[in-house]
């Protein structure tokens, strides 16, 4: 991932890692596991798709509320699952790792930083 990001989720996304290098050999700075990054992009692809279904939906001047709002929700539901995905692969890998260490002061800033961006 790169710092040129534009959209706002993967600003969100680069907040998140901050402070962390990418390519270190510190065992305590794990980063995403690549089933979880390609889960999440493909998650996030499908997302990308249906917010263009949405915007096409408001182009009709005779679109009904409640059907926005039911696709806005479906969308935000399809985010949930991206920040699950993504907040379970943390505790898995970074925060038991901790806990295996017995590094119980890392446990609790891994899960407050993760927690931070939970929606």
């Amino acid at each position: 991932m790169t710092r040129a990001a534009s959209s706002p989720a993967a600003t969100g996304v680069v907040a998140a890692v901050e402070g962390h290098e990418h390519g270190s050999t510190d065992e305590a700075c794990l980063h995403l596991d690549p089933a979880t990054r390609l889960d999440a992009s493909r998650r996030l692809k499908s997302v990308r798709g249906h917010v263009e279904g949405v915007l096409r939906m408001l182009d009709d001047p005779g679109v009904y509320c409640v059907d926005v709002l039911k696709q806005v929700s479906a969308v935000q539901g399809a985010l949930r699952k991206v920040s699950d995905g993504v907040l379970r692969a943390h505790i898995r890998d970074h925060v038991a790792t901790a806990a295996l260490r017995g590094d119980s002061e890392h446990i609790v800033e891994e899960l407050m930083e993760a927690l931070k961006y939970k929606t």
